[in-house]
């Protein structure tokens, strides 16, 4: 795999993650069954899974009512090919703010990615959530000080 073809497939990679948030997020159900393949796995790290597609999709599609929803916003994802170019793997992390404006998930989401037909799909997704602690950072003075304008008190 060359340079440009290494390029070309992170992209088109981070697309697919990108996809993830926003249909997900619109309710495109057709369209966000797309970017999975048939024996996909959506997992959180403390062990539930959903395996296969239609297993993963009943659970994600049912997961909110119709009329919520929720905004999921991602870092730029670190993408790492595989020497043939076929499989990768992504880290991104993740914050879901739902529609009462609180952040109500805050996690790393680990991916395995599948060439098939041409077009890249998730083979797993493991949701690694990153635990609620209660009240303000347990922060220095001195970062207080530094942050106190930006930071959410």
């Amino acid at each position: 795999m060359d340079a440009l073809e290494a390029l070309t497939a992170k992209q088109e990679i981070g697309e697919v993650i990108s996809r993830y948030a926003l249909w997900f997020d619109d309710k495109k159900w057709d369209e966000f069954a797309t970017l999975w393949a048939e024996d996909a796995v959506w997992a959180i790290q403390d062990g539930m899974a959903f395996e296969g597609r239609d297993s993963l999709l009943e659970f994600l599609s049912t997961c909110l009512p119709d009329d919520y929803s929720g905004k999921h916003m991602i870092a730029p994802p670190l993408i790492q090919l595989s020497a043939d170019g076929e499989t990768a793997t992504a880290e991104t992390d993740v914050v879901w703010i739902s529609q009462d404006f609180d952040n109500r998930i805050l996690a790393r989401y680990v991916d395995d990615f599948v060439k098939q037909d041409g077009r890249w799909v998730f083979q797993r997704r493991l949701e690694v959530a990153l635990p609620c602690i209660p009240g303000p950072p347990p922060m220095s003075d001195t970062a207080i000080q530094v942050s106190q304008a930006t930071i959410r008190a």
